[in-house]
């Protein structure tokens, strides 16, 4: 996902005002729970969001833990807001999905699947330790690294670094998703180098055939070499900007102008979870966002009708 620090200045405003019976201590994919019937949602949460933190019991919260990777002391109001929210869902005896955004913000943006280089502070691991040493409960990892993980002294620093947090944090899962040009290869490497849980892509690529969206089969190939491999599928994020009747089109981009309709990515939405479902089953479906001005599940009802519905039955 991309093009987030547009709206840093709305959610530097918020994170002020703001200041599953888990893994067993194995980590072998086939640990992680079910591999067929509907998956469990995940919304992520984004600092630079507003609205209501809260995710309905019906989903499992995803922190996005965002900070400026060449200085992540710059970061602290996103960095303490994401602890803080952790913590509070910790305290509900909740799973949490931590997603470990290293990204360039200042003095210009730069997507970390563009970045050839990953820093994960020590401050960040010791919060999360003060939360839970033994990380029961969380599944930590990073998401669309395409740079670093098709090099492979990169990718060999991320194994280095996944290597640290399963360390730290015994009890936790460990995840990666990959954005949709990455060699499967390379995250299958990837996947194998550091054993992680869960493993997958993200879904912002659609076609709409015959009044229906659906997933381009690059990408159900892609997702199935990756289940086909024996790992349990994590589909990182699934997203629509909200209220447009053409959201498919483009839909990671924030300054398409949208054709006003609420009810159209609620449909949409309901055709791509039952596709991914029927044919991949996945474990874990993230949805993107939770609380982002331009894909926010909060601000739909009919988006939040439809997530909800569809872990029902």
């Amino acid at each position: 996902m991309v093009n987030k620090w547009t709206w840093v200045t709305l959610g530097v405003a918020v994170i002020a005002l703001a200041s599953v019976a888990f893994m067993l201590t194995t980590h072998h994919p086939a640990s992680t729970g079910p591999t067929t019937g509907k998956a469990k949602l995940v919304l992520w949460i984004v600092p630079w969001g507003a609205g209501n933190f809260t995710v309905p019991n019906w989903a499992t919260p995803g922190v996005v833990l965002a900070y400026q990777c060449n200085d992540p002391g710059a970061s602290m109001p996103w960095i303490n807001w994401a602890m803080y929210l952790i913590q509070q869902y910790v305290n509900e005896d909740r799973p949490v999905f931590i997603n470990i955004f290293c990204e360039i913000y200042q003095p210009s943006y730069q997507w970390r699947g563009t970045l050839n280089y990953i820093e994960l502070p020590q401050f960040i691991i010791n919060d999360l330790k003060r939360i839970d040493p033994t990380g029961k409960g969380l599944y930590i990892g990073f998401s669309e690294e395409a740079a670093c993980v098709a090099n492979s002294t990169c990718r060999a620093s991320m194994v280095k670094i996944y290597g640290e947090l399963r360390e730290q944090f015994p009890q936790a899962g460990l995840f990666y998703y990959a954005s949709d040009g990455e060699s499967a290869d390379n995250v299958l490497a990837l996947a194998r180098e550091a054993n992680l849980t869960l493993v997958g892509y993200d879904i912002w690529d659609y076609r709409y055939v015959n009044h229906t969206v659906e997933v381009p089969d690059y990408l159900m190939s892609n997702l199935k070499t990756i289940k086909d491999a024996g790992f349990n599928l994590l589909v990182g994020e699934v997203g629509f900007r909200y209220c447009d009747e053409y959201a498919y089109i483009e839909p990671a981009s924030w300054t398409r102008k949208p054709t006003w309709n609420c009810t159209a990515p609620a449909v949409y939405m309901n055709q791509v979870l039952g596709e991914l479902t029927s044919q991949l089953h996945p474990v874990y479906i993230g949805i993107w966002a939770w609380n982002d001005p331009t894909f926010g599940v909060i601000f739909n009802p009919y988006l939040m009708s439809a997530l909800e519905n569809y872990t029902k039955g």
